[in-house]
């Protein structure tokens, strides 16, 4: 008998106001609980560890990304360790093999030596990887944002291009961020982050600058900080290399008359659009890749070298596992006449969801699957969910 225990996007982090990573208790336990399984593997399908919104990073500033990539080092973890020692203890107690897969929020884990070298030595059980695949029960586990096209490494002409929500996050942490904390109760700030799907923000935004009767308001200087981040090279860079028609575009979206308003156009537009596609895009990805196995490989850019990336083999490739979206879930799926799965864990962070009348609900869903195959071979896909409803409503 094996187990393979699949979790993701824990995001825990350095104990600053980017973290709310509060479950130490829980995990410490599911941990002990799942290592007294016959043959245990732990997979966190990436963002296990949040680098990107720590003060490490913050304290970088506005470094290009590759140089950011270079200058960090064990600090970062060290930081995340003293906020959650139960984590670190319980990972380096599990009786069986950790697989680490690397997401968007701890990429830096994947080409930074120090900090993989340094976590090897703290937990001699984990195995650090871009993906996960398990030949005997043909489960794929990847994060996810190489399928999202703000969050995916793009390759053009041999080049590796960051992503844009790199970028995106490190400036509005270092620029907008700071505004919120001068209008907004701290126990709110946090909340900012969490709302999902991610484009309600703009509602969120709305609602609070009326709720705590801000003396500006705050969805437009959002846009107003978001323009002024797309006219900084490194987002302008992204846009020539990623879309370079839209580039030429986007110089009526940037400029410094009107960029506000079409702005505020843009948002409103998406906001529309999102109504009518409501398709789970990663479960699309993960019926693309059940379809044509091969193009799983021309995913992983700035994941995996050319070469490496052909030497993927899915060969009997049965179900797929992610995270990313934050948004768990399991469905059987038919593909050419052929049952497949796709499994998303979810998230440890709480999410901040739109309800009727304009109400935002806090609550957590803390989502886990155990695929647990027999002696005969024999694969059988066990869920579970631990949920926490917080009773007050964030905003009214």
């Amino acid at each position: 008998m094996r187990n393979i225990i699949f979790i993701s996007d824990l995001h825990v982090g350095d104990g600053t106001g980017k973290d709310d990573f509060n479950q130490d208790e829980l995990f410490e336990s599911l941990i002990e609980d799942w290592g007294r399984f016959e043959n245990p593997e732990l997979v966190i399908v990436g963002d296990g560890f949040e680098i990107l919104e720590t003060q490490e990073v913050h304290k970088n500033g506005l470094k290009p990304f590759w140089e950011l990539v270079n200058s960090l080092d064990e600090r970062v973890i060290e930081s995340i360790e003293k906020a959650h020692p139960k984590v670190f203890d319980s990972l380096s107690k599990f009786s069986g093999k950790v697989h680490y897969v690397i997401g968007n929020h701890d990429y830096y884990i994947l080409k930074n030596k120090k900090i993989q070298e340094f976590l090897k030595n703290r937990f001699r059980n984990i195995n650090i990887v871009p993906y996960y695949y398990d030949e005997e029960t043909g489960i794929l586990a990847v994060h996810g944002n190489q399928y999202d096209a703000v969050n995916r490494f793009s390759e053009v002409n041999g080049e590796v291009i960051p992503p844009l929500g790199d970028f995106i996050a490190r400036y509005m942490m270092i620029n907008f961020d700071s505004t919120l904390k001068e209008f907004l109760p701290e126990e709110i700030l946090s909340d900012y982050d969490n709302i999902r799907p991610t484009l309600d923000v703009f509602h969120w935004l709305e609602k609070i600058s009326d709720v705590y009767e801000t003396s500006v308001n705050l969805l437009n200087l959002w846009i107003d900080n978001f323009i002024k981040m797309m006219r900084e090279d490194e987002a302008k860079y992204w846009m020539k290399k990623n879309y370079p028609l839209m580039s030429k575009l986007s110089i009526l979206f940037l400029n410094k008359l009107g960029g506000i308003k079409l702005g505020e156009i843009l948002v409103r537009t998406v906001m529309k659009l999102r109504k009518v596609r409501k398709t789970d895009y990663l479960k699309r990805a993960s019926i693309r890749i059940f379809e044509n196995p091969k193009s799983f490989s021309k995913s992983l850019q700035g994941y995996l070298e050319n070469g490496h990336r052909e030497l993927i083999n899915l060969k009997n490739l049965n179900g797929i596992v992610m995270g990313h979206n934050h948004h768990p879930g399991f469905e059987i799926l038919k593909v050419r006449n052929e049952l497949k799965f796709y499994l998303n864990c979810g998230s440890w962070k709480p999410v901040v969801e739109r309800k009727p009348k304009g109400i935002f609900q806090r609550y957590l869903e803390i989502f886990y699957a155990i695929a647990k195959i027999d002696s005969h071979g024999e694969l059988e896909i066990v869920t579970g969910s631990v949920n926490k409803l917080k009773k007050r409503e964030v905003i009214r």
